[in-house]
């Protein structure tokens, strides 16, 4: 299997699969998410594979979606795709087609039959949580740093990292309206995470736990995963999911956008992300801004 974007493993039992665009933060490109079909493609017809480990190269485990491929639909850098240069690709109508297709595929890791495990260091932010949140178990760095900051401007996520699910809805609200960042302690505590650890020790303890699990048949696992998925399939998590796609959609075409648009324009993504976050800077939560005021 060529890759570019990913390194694809396999010893014994477990699959390792490792994020490796560590220059780019592990962002997701196009040709990343093609390269994970392939992989899921592997997965399918593996039978002897019980565990897929997901982990990454460099400093963070992903920074999001790679937004320099979608600076067309601002009005700045090139189409990486050739349908892209086509003026109905600024229609929300479209951009909602495409979130709801990248949800089906992000959906796709949920159902594997494997069991999936992430190991989180560093950065798991916006298009990151997607990622996370599909898999089965997450393990993090204490030092981690979960967050959804394109809340502040940009709307939603593919498939919404699953906070309603992992979070609850007071916690999602909560932490989605600010657009903060929790710690891998903090995420492991409200559910976002099963479990802190130091970070040089997050890949050794996911791998322990990949190794016990490694025992069970993989028809076992898959009937426990498909036991316990179908409760959220019941509760509507499908229709859910889709709504925040739709939400989406309207909101990356809406005036929220406008500052971010005409500051990339002008100065690039970099600039605009940062003057989107300047307001919340100066604290990384309210909590600490709160306690900040109070002399705390």
């Amino acid at each position: 299997m060529d890759l570019e974007h990913l390194i694809y493993e396999k010893e014994g039992r477990i699959a390792t699969l490792t994020l490796n665009r560590p220059d780019r933060g592990n962002a997701l490109c196009r040709k990343l998410r093609d390269e994970l079909d392939l992989v899921l493609d592997d997965l399918d017809s593996d039978d002897d594979t019980r565990v897929l480990i997901v982990k990454s190269n460099g400093k963070n485990f992903c920074t999001g979606y790679d937004l320099t491929e979608w600076g067309y639909l601002w009005g700045t850098g090139e189409p990486s795709r050739p349908e892209d240069a086509r003026p109905h690709r600024r229609n929300p109508i479209f951009s909602r087609r495409e979130f709801h297709e990248s949800r089906e595929r992000w959906m796709r890791l949920w159902r594997i039959r494997q069991a999936t495990i992430g190991v989180v260091k560093g950065a798991c932010v916006a298009g990151g949580l997607d990622l996370a949140g599909v898999l089965d178990i997450v393990f993090t760095a204490e030092d981690a740093t979960f967050g959804q900051p394109e809340a502040r401007t940009m709307g939603e996520i593919h498939v919404f990292g699953m906070w309603p699910i992992h979070l609850g809805m007071r916690k999602t609200k909560e932490w989605l309206f600010s657009g903060d960042s929790m710690t891998g302690v903090e995420a492991a505590e409200l559910g976002l995470a099963n479990r802190a650890v130091p970070a040089d020790e997050v890949e050794a303890v996911a791998r322990a736990y990949a190794e016990r699990i490694s025992h069970v048949p993989l028809e076992m696992l898959y009937a426990h995963k498909e036991s316990t998925n179908r409760w959220w399939d019941a509760m509507g998590i499908a229709s859910a999911i889709a709504a925040a796609n739709d939400a989406d959609a309207m909101a990356i075409a809406g005036p929220a956008m406008q500052d971010f648009e005409r500051i990339q324009k002008e100065k690039g993504v970099r600039a605009a992300v940062e003057d989107r976050d300047e307001p919340f800077s100066h604290h990384r939560t309210y909590w600490e801004a709160y306690k900040a005021s109070k002399g705390g």
